[in-house]
């Protein structure tokens, strides 16, 4: 028999790409991804990266899907969020589906298609990033909140939490375990995987190339440069790393943003040339700098739900320092060899695992098989329907 799903999220994601194409080979199920506007697949500016841009990975291949609009991501809020709302559930009702796996609770375009699906009485099912410890929120603001998504989590039948963080935020607004199914966030790990394969036997060479020596340590951060994203710390906390310790000592910066200016000033006023600022790289460019770095550093202060970047580093060999901030934490740091957990606000311990990381022994590479996977994600959602 077959069966029906619907897919609903605001625009195309490249990391749930592979989730859908697993989804599309499964045996007797029938998948449509309905995105709320096309953020992503066309150059636009991306408002915390400040740089125009579109993804160069395909993020829509190999699976059915409809554009509900061409509109931003700003318009997915407010009242036009509402009326693009009628024209999605307007869609997926003409589909016809078995059931809808929703992924977020806003903005407005999915809470309100949400609730509209669960009036056609549409069997949802949720995939959401959704945390308690990502943001700081004033004791009202939280029960307001907590009151909200107790309701809102009353239309699905099962649910796919992320990880850790994500079941107890589940189990704290009273969704029953046994309609939870652990599927950690992951990347793709086979376009990754193919970077690895390309880059990493060329590693001695790229480092070389750039004059970073075989005893050096090169951290390496990637991502947006704003506020939340705590980079600032980082010069901080090299600020007070010895002077042997800082002549061997490299830093890449991969990314952009409003604080880019200031960060790139404050890092190369510690470490001179051995501080290189490199912009936005898109996902196919990112492998040459994750194969001549050894410490991943993401230092996030708040909405860090995941940190796909951790599982991008890890991939490579790389160790990671992650805040106690970072999502994935509890997930993916099990034990030394794989990283550190710091205070987001404590530079001093910051600057301590630096120095650990230092003293490390090299690049190690990881099993691919012991990180998240996209396919765990689509057998998780296969099961649940055919259950």
């Amino acid at each position: 028999m077959l069966i029906k799903l619907a897919i609903l999220l605001t625009h195309p994601v490249q990391y749930f790409a592979p989730v859908f194409r697993e989804l599309a080979q499964q045996p007797n199920l029938q998948i449509k991804v309905f995105f709320g506007c096309n953020h992503g697949v066309i150059p636009r500016e991306d408002p915390n990266f400040g740089v125009v841009f579109k993804w160069d990975c395909q993020p829509t291949a190999g699976f059915e899907h409809e554009f509900i609009s061409t509109s931003s991501l700003k318009d997915l809020r407010g009242i036009q969020g509402i009326k693009l709302a009628t024209k999605a559930v307007a869609a997926i009702n003409r589909y016809k589906p078995d059931a809808v796996l929703i992924f977020a609770y806003s903005p407005t375009f999915i809470t309100v298609s949400t609730l509209l699906l669960t009036l056609a009485r549409h069997k949802l099912m949720l995939r959401a990033e959704t945390t308690d410890e990502a943001l700081s929120r004033f004791y009202i603001k939280d029960k307001i909140r907590k009151l909200f998504l107790s309701f809102y989590y009353r239309q699905f039948t099962h649910f796919f939490p992320i990880g850790t963080n994500s079941i107890n935020h589940y189990l704290r607004m009273g969704v029953d375990k046994s309609r939870m199914t652990l599927a950690h966030y992951a990347i793709d790990t086979e376009f990754f995987q193919q970077q690895v394969d390309f880059w990493l036997p060329q590693r001695e060479t790229l480092r070389a190339k750039v004059g970073i020596r075989e005893e050096d340590h090169v951290l390496i951060y990637c991502g947006k440069m704003f506020s939340v994203k705590n980079p600032l710390i980082i010069p901080d906390a090299l600020e007070k790393l010895s002077s042997v310790e800082k002549e061997k000592t490299w830093f890449f910066a991969v990314g952009d943003g409003e604080l880019r200016e200031e960060f790139e000033e404050r890092v190369k006023l510690q470490l001179s040339e051995r501080a290189i600022f490199v912009g936005f790289k898109n996902q196919s460019e990112l492998g040459e700098y994750y194969t001549m770095a050894d410490t991943l550093i993401l230092p996030s202060q708040n909405g860090e739900t995941w940190g796909l970047v951790v599982n991008e580093a890890l991939q490579f060999g790389l160790r990671v320092i992650v805040s106690d901030k970072v999502g994935c934490a509890k997930d993916l740091i099990t034990n030394i060899k794989h990283g550190w957990i710091f205070s987001c606000s404590d530079t001093l311990q910051l600057t301590r695992i630096i120095s650990q990381a230092i003293v490390q022994s090299k690049l190690r590479y990881r099993e691919l098989k012991s990180l998240p996977n996209p396919s765990n994600l689509a057998t998780n959602v296969y099961v649940q329907l055919i259950a």
